[in-house]
């Protein structure tokens, strides 16, 4: 506890015979400003037993701006409006707490990302709030079970790729919010979190450049065998493998969302035909970009490379199959820095084993980690990195920045905005409840 922490005591000496009226309005008071305020700490009611119409509140306020912060609140002058005509007497007194005695807890925060374990000063800003850091105690993502345990008791997640069911959420009936760490919720059952009263809260707009970036370097590595050079040179040995190349060549995007735009861009600077193969964008607006808008199996028969920047949902769990892969030249590449399950992996290795395509760039897989024994790791034609495509450093900066704000936001009420947020309905009903609750007073 702050030594900056402000103690509220109040007592109250209520009229005769009305304690049973006044004693709901303090209840209800003291529920509101929890509710509504992260800065107040703790609000306790307390009833003199030795005397029936005296009461007590005993609050405390993270810092003397929380406190500036309650007694400007519309509530606060409900309540004393409602409660004034019942009561005698208010003594009210205000001290700086130097120690924080007793069990008492603050309010915690599972920070479930491994690699947000040293960079603790990008979560700041939530210490600062008065939230307690709950840190992933492994250094791999967590299981559902691991998940369960951890999370009774938070009032928040900052989420990486560990699966949030309804399993999950009913062990954790406190969670207000899931923050991602990323811009995919797969691994979110975004109606079981509805169902809980959990808001789902996005870190849309912060990796869109890096994961742009991996892709295309992946497709640089590809075209000019980078890896196998590598491997040759430390071999000892020095020849060429007349490689290909990127500019002049065509590259069809799957999926046009801030990702996929962003890789086109880049491709623009080399010279390469643009595709674009998307059922929610309009002809025109990717025309207007310079790109052409085709459907999925033309894509897949032009393209020298094919890079996947579509959602994983029920509709597009094997997108790549057998037969779109015997659709691309077999000098073609396949890209994906989205999600493993878009490819059916035994059909696309299958394909790579046999020459039917040239190679792959996969940051993600079907399974991850990949298992040990899987046989993408035994051919040269793939070039392979650990679901690492968004994950420079400034772009865990910006997702983590995003996520803390989201976690705040959430907690005191406010929609983060821009749409980061998959279930508003959830923000809605909240704010219905807090709106009836100041009603109440």
């Amino acid at each position: 506890m702050s030594e900056q922490a402000l103690v509220v005591v109040a007592e109250f000496k209520v009229r005769p015979g009305q304690m049973a009226a006044f004693l709901p309005l303090l209840e209800q008071h003291a529920r509101t400003t929890r509710l509504h305020e992260p800065g107040c700490l703790q609000f306790d009611v307390v009833v003199d037993g030795s005397d029936p119409e005296r009461a007590f509140v005993y609050e405390v306020y993270r810092d003397e701006a929380a406190f500036e912060a309650h007694k400007a609140a519309a509530y606060l002058a409900t309540f004393r409006e409602r409660a004034d005509p019942l009561l005698l007497e208010r003594k009210v007194s205000v001290h700086r707490r130097i120690a924080a005695p007793g069990p008492g807890r603050p309010r915690r925060v599972l920070i479930a990302p491994v690699h947000l374990k040293g960079r603790a000063h990008l979560l700041k800003p939530l210490i600062d709030a008065g939230l307690e850091l709950v840190w992933n105690p492994h250094d791999r993502p967590l299981t559902e079970d691991e998940l369960r345990a951890l999370l009774p008791g938070c009032v928040a997640v900052i989420a990486g790729q560990e699966p949030y069911t309804e399993r999950v959420f009913a062990a954790a009936p406190g969670l207000e919010v899931v923050a991602r760490l990323g811009v995919g919720w797969d691994a979110v059952d975004v109606a079981a979190a509805t169902r809980h009263g959990v808001v789902v809260a996005m870190a849309f707009g912060t990796n869109h450049e890096a994961v742009a970036d991996h892709a295309f370097a992946l497709m640089a590595a590809l075209a000019h065998a980078i890896p196998r050079y590598d491997q040759l040179v430390r071999a000892g040995e020095w020849r060429l493998l007349y490689h290909g190349r990127l500019t002049g060549t065509t590259v069809g995007i799957v999926g046009f969302g801030r990702i996929g735009r962003a890789l086109a861009k880049r491709c623009q600077g080399f010279a390469m035909e643009v595709l674009v193969a998307d059922p929610y964008v309009e002809k025109e607006t990717v025309a207007r970009l310079g790109y052409t808008l085709v459907g999925l199996d033309e894509l897949f028969a032009r393209a020298d490379f094919v890079s996947l920047h579509a959602p994983l949902t029920a509709e597009t769990r094997h997108l790549v199959d057998a037969r779109r892969l015997a659709l691309m030249k077999p000098t073609a590449y396949l890209i994906n820095t989205a999600r493993g399950g878009l490819v059916d992996e035994a059909a696309l290795i299958e394909a790579l084993r046999a020459g039917r395509i040239a190679g792959a760039g996969l940051d993600v897989m079907e399974v991850e980690p990949l298992p040990a024994d899987s046989p993408l790791r035994t051919l040269s034609n793939v070039v392979l990195t650990p679901h690492a495509a968004g994950a420079s450093e400034w772009a865990i900066e910006s997702m983590a920045a995003r996520s803390v704000a989201n976690v705040l936001s959430v907690l005191q009420g406010r929609d983060p905005g821009e749409g980061l947020v998959l279930n508003p309905e959830v923000l809605a009903r909240k704010a219905a409840e807090r709106a009836q609750l100041v009603a109440r007073g």
